[in-house]
């Protein structure tokens, strides 16, 4: 019984729902700003999930094309291609379906993105034999996820302070803190592959990795706005979270420990609820 659990929850972790979570999580804290009154607009968090979940399967099957599955995550994907294909068509239907009742504000940004999204693929099968391939997507991942999460909730706000954009800007560091954690263990335990961190190195890793949390704490001091303390008081811990798991490397470098609790920083979030 315990098996067939670890295997369901290890099927949704390959398949990144966990990822599709943290992504609704953080969208939603977003659309509550700047007083904590703001209501988030159903099928744009569910068109936000649904693209999210599409270009985190794409990404893995394009990279499957370009090379042998490296990873247990890549591996999956090569063995379920077919219904992962079938799947994306589905998802791409529902989300077309959802595009209808979505503000016109959220559509506007929705088709920007998407030709944005259309040359980052177009740029990465062009990159693919470039020896800054890896590096170049690894930043423009993080963006693109970012812009996705904050700008889908900000399009719709007639207007922001200085404060707001920075804890949108704070979380495109999280993002970014994150996928160099990622990174460095994935360096570790490849030493072969080409990365940002392989490149940047520990000590380089390290500065960039304690500067995101340093930046939080300091934000949380820049707004008397009481929601918006909040907001930077949560990317502070999402932040302390990614310093934990960088540093404690020995202990979760194991069965990929330190993804499960890497995506799982980006619920946080959902903390607000409570307070």
């Amino acid at each position: 019984m315990i098996e067939v659990k670890n295997n369901f929850l290890k099927t949704l972790h390959y398949l990144s729902l966990d990822v599709v979570l943290g992504a609704v999580a953080s969208s939603w804290m977003f659309w509550k700003i700047p007083d904590g009154n703001g209501v988030a607009n159903l099928p744009s968090l569910l068109i936000l999930g649904i693209c999210t979940w599409i270009i985190y399967i794409l990404d893995r099957l394009l990279d499957n094309l370009k090379s042998e599955p490296e990873d247990a995550r890549h591996q999956f994907h090569f063995q379920h291609q077919y219904y992962l294909q079938v799947g994306i068509i589905i998802l791409f239907l529902i989300a077309t379906i959802l595009v209808f009742f979505l503000p016109r504000k959220v559509i506007y940004l929705g088709i920007a993105l998407s030709i944005l999204i259309l040359i980052y693929f177009y740029i990465l099968q062009k990159k693919s034999k470039s020896a800054n391939y890896q590096y170049f997507k690894e930043i423009f991942t993080s963006a693109i996820y970012s812009l996705c999460v904050v700008g889908s909730a900000f399009s719709t706000k007639p207007t922001l302070d200085w404060q707001a954009y920075l804890a949108g800007f704070i979380f495109f560091l999280l993002v970014h803190q994150s996928i160099l954690i990622f990174s460095f263990y994935e360096s570790q335990a490849y030493p072969t592959t080409k990365n940002l961190a392989k490149k940047l190195g520990k000590t380089n890793c390290t500065y960039l990795i304690l500067g995101v949390f340093v930046l939080t704490v300091i934000a949380h001091f820049l707004t008397s706005n009481l929601f918006l303390q909040k907001v930077f008081l949560i990317e502070s811990l999402m932040a302390f979270c990614s310093v934990l798991i960088y540093f404690f490397e020995a202990k979760l470098a194991k069965n990929e420990c330190y993804r499960w609790l890497g995506e799982m920083v980006f619920w946080l979030p959902f903390m607000l609820i409570f307070f």
